[in-house]
């Protein structure tokens, strides 16, 4: 049997463990805000785990910046960085490009490009002002 047809057979059978897990995949992963201000890699891990948190970390590097729109944000300063993952269950590469901003202590992100098959969590606490600790 395909893949498709054992998630589809399971669901039908379990409706319960199948909303379940619905639930869970949709909640953001956690960030630890002590690791926001550590390094680019540690910043990107816990971005990546926020947006995706099925997915698996590669690499990360900083390609840009400042990015033009911070001000908008209230930011002081930012950059740009391309976060390279696998997918959680797919095992595929994809890629995100976010902004990542810093104001008085405080991380957060903006999502430029992503290139995952499953769509990123836009529920993802970075998305907002973040205080580091």
């Amino acid at each position: 049997m395909d893949p498709v047809s054992m998630i589809l057979a399971f669901a039908l059978k379990n409706p319960q463990a199948a909303a379940n897990t619905l639930n869970e995949v949709d909640r953001p992963g956690q960030v630890d805000a002590s690791q926001l201000n550590s390094s680019l890699i540690d910043f990107s891990r816990q971005t990546l785990k926020c947006y995706h948190k099925t997915a698996r970390f590669v690499d990360a590097d900083a390609v840009g910046g400042p990015w033009l729109y911070q001000a908008k944000y209230g930011a002081k300063a930012s950059v740009i960085l391309s976060i390279k993952f696998q997918g959680g269950f797919t095992r595929a590469p994809y890629e995100m490009v976010v902004a990542a901003m810093v104001k008085e202590g405080a991380y957060r992100t903006a999502v430029l490009t992503d290139t995952a098959a499953i769509a990123y969590n836009d529920k993802c606490e970075l998305q907002e002002w973040v205080q580091a600790r």
